[in-house]
């Protein structure tokens, strides 16, 4: 089970204080992300996640989105991705593999350790990069800096749009995904 931290006093205020449960489900239910099977515990400056999710990136959305909010310092993630038994499927494994692994089991363990590092970056669940904003930073530095294109922060606002509505609501200590292009 990683567990992900994240500046506790960073992000998105709700009302109320720290972000109970409940409150939490409703931010996920604003997003369009409470479809998923995904149950939320609170304690301290934590939340836990359980549930089942359709794919990685929908499971490294609910995990911003719920770090992204103040009083969030931790979260443990204990979510699992529904995966498919398909020819395709398997196939679409092996793409998503590890340099050196031998097999899906392997790369599924490697990627469920990975979790963000002291400084700056990281790695999700689905192997996006997880960026913590800095004082000063932009949508199109953090693009030229990942991506090596200024242009790419459009696709860095797409595929954050669940924690950041435009690029004025950057703001120093929020953690972005980062996926592949």
């Amino acid at each position: 089970m990683p567990t992900y931290r994240f500046p506790a006093e960073a992000g998105l205020a709700l009302d109320g204080g720290a972000p109970t449960a409940a409150a939490i489900t409703d931010r996920l239910a604003e997003l369009g992300l409470a479809r998923q099977e995904v149950m939320i515990t609170r304690h301290d400056d934590a939340a836990t996640l359980e549930g089942q999710v359709p794919d990685d990136a929908t499971r490294e959305r609910v995990l911003l989105v719920v770090g992204n909010l103040q009083g969030i310092a931790r979260v443990d993630d204990r979510l699992t991705v529904a995966r498919g038994t398909g020819l395709l499927d398997t196939l679409g494994a092996f793409a998503r593999l590890p340099a050196g692994s031998a097999s899906t089991e392997a790369a599924s363990t490697t990627v469920h350790r990975a979790s963000p590092e002291a400084g700056d970056t990281g790695f999700g669940p689905g192997g996006s990069i997880l960026h913590l904003v800095q004082p000063g930073e932009t949508l199109e530095a953090i693009a030229a800096r990942h991506y090596h294109d200024t242009a790419a922060a459009g696709w860095v606002l797409e595929s954050n749009a669940a924690v950041l509505t435009d690029a004025s609501a950057l703001r120093p200590g929020m953690v972005l995904r980062l996926p592949p292009r």
